[in-house]
């Protein structure tokens, strides 16, 4: 038996190609798009309905997560204890949630359970009751986590930084202040959700082991020509954004400022947007990063700095951000700013470049790897306006990136000129 020698490192493998679970597609009889991941040695199965109801689609102010947490806390046929009595007898896990562009219902459970608990699935989707005491007491609460937030330095950075961004008026600037909570009704709540939560403005993501019959439950359930509705109406907003490119906020007492830099940037659409990620990476975007190696390690301002590209349909963005002290924030903007340069002006050596595309290679695998990631990375796909086709293009394209084409999309979309500056401390 040969030693191993613990002074060389293992070979790095080369991936090209990834090899993705099966997906199974249906359309349920109302035509809602299913996508089937199976797993036949899992005893559980995952069933999440995905709908363009999120914050982008709401006309007022903190109803589209209000409607989502709400249809939990009661049905004509039960009460939100025993809603959630119902799901806990089965060791399920039930929840509904709502993001910036989509809102999710989703259900975990044993597979054997599966069929029991989609009835009272649907019946939380379609016969939720908005109890208004519940919903005074979840506005309460908000509010209270709020006025907690409002004293956190980053909280209050990244308001500024939206707005300053999208504008005080865009979905993606717009910020919830205390008086928001008490504009929301009951009506507006169940508005949102018979606009929005309907079989025309969803798809269907199965996964884990589920057979024949489940799908059919699925169908005969969700399938059903009742919940018919209308597609969502795509708005397009202006972005207003700021006219001051910079903005401090001096917090008394702080001995930490949260900054954060960066501009409305391409998203996932744009031919460009692959090597560019494989520019921020090299740049903030891992721990082995060029900022994390000057700002954390040399210099030891903060114990961590990240830059990333935040990609949605309706617009996307790249967000640099820090809490350091506050004696070296100017410093510490400073030394991103001198990053930049270089981004700008060297070419990024081979073996840099090959140790990031080997860590955005794995990163891909790992999102396959099993059908809960792959659910996960097929639905923010789908979301998003693309297929699982992405996924490998994507690796191919990652290889396919040079030092050359790294330095161009630097120089392109890094831009100092078009970021905003916000420092909270």
């Amino acid at each position: 038996m040969s030693e191993i020698n613990r002074k060389v490192a293992p070979e790095v493998n080369v991936i090209e190609h990834v090899t993705l679970p099966t997906i199974e597609k249906v359309t349920l009889d109302n035509s809602i798009k299913l996508f089937g991941i199976p797993d036949r040695e899992s005893e559980v199965v995952k069933f999440e309905l995905v709908f363009k109801a999120g914050k982008w689609y709401e006309t007022k102010n903190l109803v589209a997560g209000l409607a989502a947490r709400m249809m939990r806390e009661g049905t004509t046929e039960r009460n939100g204890k025993q809603l959630a009595d119902f799901f806990d007898y089965y060791g399920s896990n039930f929840s509904i949630d709502s993001g910036q562009e989509t809102a999710l219902i989703k259900l975990n459970c044993l597979s054997k359970d599966f069929v029991r608990q989609l009835p009272v699935v649907f019946e939380a989707l379609t016969q939720s009751v908005f109890p208004e005491q519940e919903l005074n007491t979840i506005v309460t609460v908000r509010k209270q986590n709020l006025a907690v937030a409002l004293e956190k330095n980053d909280f209050i950075s990244n308001r500024w930084f939206s707005q300053a961004l999208w504008g005080k008026n865009h979905p993606f600037g717009r910020v919830t202040n205390m008086e928001d909570f008490d504009q929301v009704s009951v009506e507006d709540l169940k508005l949102f959700t018979k606009s929005f939560f309907n079989s025309e403005n969803c798809f269907v993501i199965l996964a884990g082991n589920y057979n024949q019959e489940i799908i059919s439950e699925i169908n005969n359930i969700f399938g059903q020509k009742n919940w018919l509705g209308s597609s969502a109406l795509e708005i397009d907003y202006p972005i207003v954004a700021s006219l001051e490119k910079s903005l401090h906020i001096d917090k008394a007492g702080s001995v930490q400022s949260a900054i954060q830099l960066g501009n409305i940037t391409i998203g996932k659409a744009d031919s460009e947007f692959i090597d560019f990620s494989v520019a921020n990476t090299i740049f903030g975007g891992y721990f082995g990063s060029r900022l994390m190696a000057n700002i954390r390690e040399e210099k030891g301002y903060t114990y961590g700095i990240h830059s990333m590209i935040v990609s949605s349909p309706h617009g996307s963005y790249l967000e640099i951000s820090s809490e350091v002290g506050k004696d070296v924030c100017a410093a510490t903007f400073a030394e991103i700013e001198k990053e930049v340069r270089l981004m700008h002006t060297e070419l990024v050596d081979e073996e840099e470049l090959e140790t990031v595309k080997n860590y955005l290679s794995g990163r891909i695998l790992r999102s396959v790897d099993g059908f809960d990631r792959f659910s996960g990375m097929l639905k923010m796909l789908l979301s998003t306006g693309q297929d699982e086709n992405y996924i490998q293009e994507s690796l191919t394209r990652i290889r396919n990136v040079t030092a050359e084409s790294v330095l161009q999309v630097s120089q392109k979309h890094l831009d100092l000129e078009k970021m905003y500056r916000v420092d909270v401390g």
